[in-house]
């Protein structure tokens, strides 16, 4: 939570999407959160927060500079 503002934020790390299982997971459990009224950080922020979103690369990496542009994107927003 951010002490100015009061707004909420929840962090999804998506590791796995290349398992279906845990992309099926990730399907109901956005559902879930689009339905508790928090929103992903691309389609603006919901009344209950914001979601940020985050994925491993096609090979497992993660790219540090992109997600720490998506962080300052989300906190200037």
């Amino acid at each position: 939570m951010d002490d100015n503002t009061g707004e909420r934020y929840y962090w999804e790390h998506l590791g796995l999407l290349h398992n279906p299982d845990y992309a099926a997971r990730w399907t109901r459990k956005l559902l879930a959160y689009r339905e508790a009224h928090i929103l992903p950080h691309d389609e603006g922020r919901g009344e209950a927060g914001t979601l940020i979103v985050t994925r491993d690369d096609e090979h497992g990496g993660i790219d540090t500079r992109a997600i720490a542009d998506l962080i300052r994107d989300v906190l200037t927003a």
